[in-house]
């Protein structure tokens, strides 16, 4: 009420009056503003000043020793501005810049420990703030403001290498160091292979240490470079290696403040997502290079067999590794690299606060994991997104992959048999030539009980085993395929079906042209799952072509016995002419 007598009373004698009174008033007011925008020192033991600091906390460990808290909770919790308190004198946003000056010289003081430059700071810009002169107080406040923000983003950047320390969780963390991870993965695949029980940090580290020394990632900071750990999660029935490794980058105070113990479990979530994507990446390269090198060899040799299980292997790890190849591409490039240009303008403007800084990352996280993980939103609820879908789609890939390393295994037994035929064969006939005063056993040698037993009834009985695991192995095969395109197709549908324009691009781009389905989740039953629906559809295609199979299968085991007959005969007549001669 005095403020706005002085401000605003239309006698001139009650307006001076009241100025008067409040110059002496505000004087502890204006003194305690002057402590905590140039010294960012709280004086204030009657809480009458708008800023409030808060009871220091400290964290307990899990020894039960108590520590500070981290420097995340100093910048967030140890000061609160009390809107109630905010003078009529001083506006809400003035108040608010004023509240972040002392906030951030306070920080620098303590949080960075660099309280020599707020001391000089203090000397060489402290003057006395009194009520009247607005023209000086904000041009004071300005002042300190653009001085006090400057210094600490420097701090931040060139003393604490934050922005490099954000640079080294994409490169490492978010897989964008792609030479690093490649040789990572083909270093530490085959100890991944194995159960996570058998698996040690030491080890796992030296590889780390390896890939590093072998790639261009050797050329960072040491301090970066050590930082980087590999670690084992929590081990559960039935893991390997692939499913508990896992890297990690240490954070330490004050570069907390911006990546925060929130930001490390957002950035550990993302990488075990692309790792496994990744491994099934790894995985499925591999099996294809087999392929085709084996296509030329081995392969080629035993075409009659399983030569059309080959064609449609190869056309099935064909669309897996495109469809992995294009959910790489998207969260890598349309998510990641995009949300990271994003920061970059946002941390890198004019006038940053650290404020502004830490919102920036909070967004740049909030976005990749809610589209790099294929998140998605309904009536401002989140829901479980599609990583779920995209866990058992990779899955199947595993599976499958094991399923046409079986076949392979499969073709070589059937090549060695082959040899191994030839090469009896062969022995049989030179048995024989070395025998040929005993001409009278001809017709009894050619019987399958005879002192020299021809190649063909052995052959019989050794494909006989080998029928046995082929048509089981191509069932396999066939089922996990359909099971693949059912997924594919409802996963495809759920993403059309977003408001999201990135979901939908990555949709088009899986089925460019036109060669799946797409159809939206089934909604049979309270809670079904994807997986669910496409495990349905998929039993269901089975059971309709189960009886064509059957009549297939009966019609390959009649002329398989009629060949196996013909082959009986002729090798008697071949025996018996080469006898004569």
């Amino acid at each position: 009420m005095i403020h706005s007598f002085a401000t605003s009373h239309g006698d001139p004698f009650v307006a001076a009056f009241a100025e008067r009174m409040l110059a002496q008033i505000t004087r502890p007011f204006y003194e305690m503003l002057r402590q905590w925008i140039y010294d960012g020192e709280l004086s204030d033991p009657y809480h009458e000043f708008f800023v409030h600091e808060q009871s220091s906390k400290l964290e307990v460990s899990e020894s039960g020793i108590a520590r500070p808290a981290p420097a995340t909770s100093v910048w967030e919790d140890k000061y609160k501005l009390e809107e109630a308190m905010i003078p009529s004198i001083i506006a809400e946003e003035f108040a608010r810049k004023i509240f972040l000056i002392g906030k951030s010289l306070n920080f620098i003081r303590y949080g960075c420990g660099d309280s020599a430059w707020v001391e000089a700071y203090c000397r060489d810009a402290s003057r006395e703030l009194q009520y009247g002169d607005t023209a000086t107080l904000e041009t004071s406040i300005d002042k300190a403001y653009k001085t006090t923000m400057a210094r600490l983003i420097d701090l931040m950047d060139n003393k604490f290498r934050l922005f490099e320390h954000l640079r080294a969780l994409k490169s490492y963390i978010l897989l964008g160091q792609g030479d690093f991870i490649a040789l990572l993965m083909e270093s530490l695949a085959p100890a991944l292979e194995r159960p996570a029980g058998t698996q040690y940090r030491h080890a796992l580290t030296a590889q780390l240490e390896h890939a590093v020394r072998g790639s261009i990632a050797q050329y960072d900071s040491p301090d970066i470079l050590s930082r980087l750990d590999a670690r084992l999660l929590e081990l559960a029935h039935g893991d390997i290696g692939w499913d508990v490794f896992t890297l990690e980058y240490r954070i330490d105070a004050p570069v907390d403040v911006v990546i925060t113990s929130w930001a490390s479990t957002q950035y550990l979530r993302v990488f075990n997502f692309l790792w496994r994507i990744k491994r099934v990446e790894f995985a499925l390269g591999s099996t294809w290079r087999r392929c085709m090198t084996g296509a030329r060899g081995v392969l080629a040799s035993v075409d009659n067999r399983p030569g059309g299980d080959w064609k449609n292997a190869r056309c099935c790890i064909a669309e897996m590794i495109h469809f992995v190849n294009q959910l790489q591409y998207y969260i890598l490039f349309e998510v990641i690299e995009a949300r990271w240009a994003e920061l970059q303008r946002a941390i890198t403007k004019p006038n940053a606060t650290l404020d502004d800084l830490i919102q920036a990352h909070t967004k740049y996280l909030n976005d990749i994991t809610h589209k790099g993980l294929l998140g998605k939103a309904k009536s401002g609820v989140r829901e479980e997104g599609f990583s779920h879908q995209i866990y058992y789609l990779l899955k199947t890939m595993l599976a499958y992959k094991d399923s046409v390393d079986g076949l392979y295994s499969y073709s070589v037994a059937e090549f060695t048999r082959r040899q191994e035929q030839s090469a009896r064969q062969e022995t049989g006939l030179a048995a024989t030539q070395q025998r040929k005063r005993r001409s009278a056993l001809v017709d009894e040698g050619a019987r399958a009980d005879s002192p020299f037993p021809i190649a063909p009834p052995v052959a019989l009985s050794t494909a006989s085993s080998a029928d046995s695991v082929l048509p089981p192995l191509r069932q396999r095969l066939e089922d996990l395929s359909k099971s693949f395109r059912s997924r594919v197709n409802v996963l495809l549908g759920d993403l059309l079906a977003q408001p999201d324009a990135d979901m939908k691009f990555l949709a088009t781009v899986m089925n460019f042209n036109d060669v799946y389905s797409p159809r939206k989740k089934l909604r049979g039953g309270k809670g079904k799952t994807p997986a669910t629906a496409a495990k349905s559809q998929s039993e269901k295609e089975s059971r309709d072509g189960s009886k064509e199979r059957s009549r297939e299968a009966k019609g390959e085991d009649a002329d398989k016995r009629s060949a196996a007959g013909d082959a009986v005969d002729g090798a008697k007549e071949k025996y018996r002419e080469k006898m004569d001669a």
